[in-house]
């Protein structure tokens, strides 16, 4: 066999490697539970910090006895959740809004 077809071929077969392991490590890591200081650590904020979070019912928590537990995809999603609309996307949903009721 010809070493250009090796080289092809070890390179197909790292490339579906690295592909697995991709799809691997996003799903597996973000379905893990995750205890306070992980936690912390994750959304770069104090433990009190997180507690008082946690006591205002602002973050997403699972409690367990006197444990508390953060699921990882959960704590993502709530990240998510928090952005704000630029200006000329506030200006862009106005428009629309005007043109769908006709308002103007």
């Amino acid at each position: 066999m010809p070493f250009s077809e090796i080289l092809n071929l070890i390179s197909d077969q790292v490339a579906e490697k690295i592909l697995q392991n991709l799809n691997l490590s996003n799903s597996s890591h973000e379905d893990v539970f995750m205890n306070i200081d992980e936690t912390a650590k994750l959304i770069d904020l104090s433990r009190p910090t997180v507690y008082g979070l946690v006591h205002k019912n602002k973050i997403p928590y699972h409690k367990k006895g006197k444990r508390l537990y953060f699921l990882k995809s959960e704590i993502l999603a709530w990240l998510k959740s928090g952005k704000h609309q630029t200006k000329s996307e506030m200006e862009d949903r106005a428009d629309a809004y005007l043109m769908k009721n006709k308002l103007f």
